[in-house]
């Protein structure tokens, strides 16, 4: 006897209704990423379902449309005698599938790979097009319910073209730009900022802009174009030297240009050619979903499929209205508006949206916090089953739960601007120096530029001080280090009746680079993070347990006694064996040591922060450009403003010969 698998009714269901509940789920996938789409560039890593839901949704829309598309090629051919049959109201789903598949303004890549294989999408319009028109030959009956195939088959080619257009194009940049497209950069440039008025968000938005169209921080060996001397003072950002936030908005801006090229229709939305698309697609949409409804405005209980086109058809305008509507509420939209301000009453609707643009958050504004010793202390807490400590995702559950994230308050963000100004002085003082040979020692060391400015030189014989700063290969190292000293001295301020009005500044940057160590690395570049991270916490859970505080509970009481004991943990405490990396590595004794030099120190909070922001600045520098923008999806990342602000630094201050010489040829012309 055979056990039939599936029972009779299900069958039945699947052939009978398969292609309408399909199409139903389809059109929630449609509403996620069109809802929910623009939301990714402001959501913070943390909300890992919203994000999964939008990745499913993403991933599975292209196969549900292909699913579908496979069983209506299998439909029975339409009979021409027959005034309206099922097999002709179910062709229209094939054109609404293209639609829907093209019409996610917000999010036509998922991620920067997406648009490295962007070219692929051109195969893919060719075969889902060509699936489609076949399917829309077998149903053809030369009735007026045929007819309205050709606009809907039009709407479906171009929003689906659009997408495929969007991500063929996101990478791209030529690898050497012309004289003649040199020349009409300039005449853009005036063209657009004419007449700008003393708007300072109007204005900030221009910067920004002017910034993004001329560097395009995305791609990769793109041909500098930063130095016009007539336009310099719209690329530059010294004025707002004495005004972080403005500093800040600014790159805020421009990642958002970023992140739109990257992963949405912007770039191609805002055009000409985009305008007419959009124009051409909403008419034949609404055009057919008028004479559909008229059709059979007495027939929808008959025929219950157009009952279901009909609704698919209003969740399709109605989603493409809200599209729309979200063009006006989008920086490229001002830019936009800015090239045709002299028209009858642009200019009104260019300064609501630019009043309004100040309130739209554009990242998420905050910084990820991961601290160590409170993970120590939560880590019997946080109970994993066997299976996963056999699958090392206990330690991946220990740090989600331990990690948190904080707004970025205005004076850290000020703190921050400071910092890099001084860094960057010391480091061209550094090159003058050796330039001019009174310096015989460069200072390679991560955090030794932010002891020079405190005036504390650090020899390179003396060995004492190997702990304070670290090599490039000890950047893990040196954060763990220094992650724990600044939680030491962060208790021992707060003990105080006026503590330093940096300590809360320092104690968010170090957590906040415990956190790129441990859930960012491939931001710091670095491979050794698990093995360093495991080492520390395991030698100071040892710590912990075995202390004369038998019942630590809290992080004071666990810096108290970091302070008091003899931290010599030897390799038989140990859960593991000290691997190669860590095997010299004595992490509590550097820390503690490290702790009461600063204690030393009348300007510590000074100190500590200048370090951190050393050792930040230089983790901007060295991530690659595709780890920036590959963050920008997830929220974004303050070392990605800081990667930002740094590259601009650079290019001002040091156009290449090759810049110049462009420039003088430009001029010539």
């Amino acid at each position: 006897m055979k056990i039939q698998l599936l029972p009779k009714m299900l069958k039945d269901v699947w052939d009978d209704w398969g292609i309408e509940l399909l199409i139903a789920v389809s059109c929630g996938m449609h509403m996620v990423l069109t809802l929910f789409g623009s939301s990714r560039r402001r959501m913070q890593a943390r909300k890992v379902s919203l994000r999964f839901i939008m990745w499913s949704a993403y991933l599975l829309s292209t196969y549900v449309a292909t699913v579908i598309i496979g069983k209506l090629t299998v439909i029975p051919v339409s009979d021409y005698e027959e005034e309206v049959t099922d097999s002709e109201l179910r062709g229209f789903i094939a054109p609404l599938l293209l639609v829907q598949l093209g019409s996610h303004d917000a999010i036509t890549a998922y991620s920067i790979e997406d648009n490295r294989l962007g070219v692929r999408q051109i195969v893919s319009l060719i075969a889902q097009s060509s699936s489609v028109v076949w399917i829309l030959l077998r149903c053809w009956t030369y009735s007026a319910i045929s007819y309205l195939y050709l606009p809907l088959a039009l709407a479906g080619f171009i929003k689906y073209g659009e997408t495929t257009w969007a991500l063929s194009t996101a990478l791209t940049g030529k690898s050497g730009v012309t004289i003649s497209e040199l020349r009409q950069d300039p005449k853009y440039l005036s063209e657009i900022f004419k007449n700008v008025g003393d708007d300072p968000d109007l204005e900030l938005i221009l910067r920004a802009y002017c910034r993004f169209y001329f560097v395009k921080p995305h791609i990769d060996r793109w041909l500098y174009k930063p130095l016009y001397e007539s336009n310099l003072k719209w690329y530059s950002i010294d004025e707002h030297h004495k005004n972080p936030e403005d500093m800040f908005r600014i790159t805020d801006l421009e990642l958002g240009f970023i992140y739109d090229v990257l992963y949405t229709k912007a770039p191609i939305i805002y055009t000409w050619t985009g305008f007419v698309f959009r124009l051409v697609s909403t008419l034949c949409l609404v055009s057919s979903s008028v004479v559909f409804a008229c059709l059979f405005r007495d027939s929808f209980v008959f025929y219950i499929n157009a009952g279901v086109i009909f609704v698919v058809l209003g969740v399709i305008i109605t989603l493409e209205a809200y599209q729309i509507y979200m063009l006006f509420l989008s920086d490229w939209a001002i830019i936009t508006l800015i090239e045709h301000r002299n028209k009858p009453g642009v200019k009104r609707l260019l300064n609501a949206l630019v009043r309004r643009s100040r309130k739209w958050k554009r990242w998420s504004n905050t910084m990820g916090q991961f601290n160590l010793i409170r993970y120590c202390l939560d880590y019997d807490r946080l109970r994993c089953g066997r299976f996963l400590k056999f699958k090392g995702l206990d330690i991946e559950i220990r740090k989600y739960f331990c990690t948190n994230s904080v707004g970025i308050p205005s004076a850290l963000k000020e703190m921050m601007i400071d910092e890099m100004a001084k860094l960057n002085n010391k480091k061209q003082e550094v090159k003058r120096l050796k330039k001019e040979k009174k310096k015989s020692s460069y200072i390679g060391r991560i955090g030794e530029f932010a002891l020079n400015i405190h005036n504390i030189i650090l020899p390179e014989s003396a060995e004492s001080f190997n702990w304070c700063v670290g090599a490039v290969a000890d950047f893990d190292k040196s954060i763990v280090v220094w992650h724990l000293a600044t939680e030491i001295c962060y208790h021992s301020e707060t003990g105080k009746q006026h503590p330093h009005p940096k300590t809360e500044m320092g104690r968010i940057l170090s957590n906040y680079m415990m956190y790129l160590l441990i859930m960012r690395s491939d931001m710091l570049s670095i491979t050794t993070s698990d093995i360093v991270f495991l080492h520390a916490s395991q030698q100071l859970r040892v710590v912990l347990k075995t202390g004369k505080y038998t019942l630590i509970r809290d992080e004071k009481t666990a810096c108290e006694e970091l302070k008091t004991r003899n931290l010599a943990v030897g390799p038989e405490s140990a859960e593991t064996e000290p691997t190669m990396v860590t095997k010299d590595w004595d992490v509590l004794g550097d820390a503690k040591m490290l702790s009461e030099k600063l204690s030393q120190n009348e300007n510590a909070w000074d100190l500590i922060c200048s370090v951190w922001m050393d050792m930040l600045c230089f983790a901007a520098t060295n991530c690659g450009t595709n780890r920036h923008l590959l963050h920008l999806r997830r929220g974004g990342e303050i070392v990605t403003h800081i990667w930002l602000l740094q590259r601009h630094n650079r290019d001002e201050e040091h156009p290449s010969s090759k810049d110049k010489s462009l420039m003088g040829d430009t001029n010539r012309a």
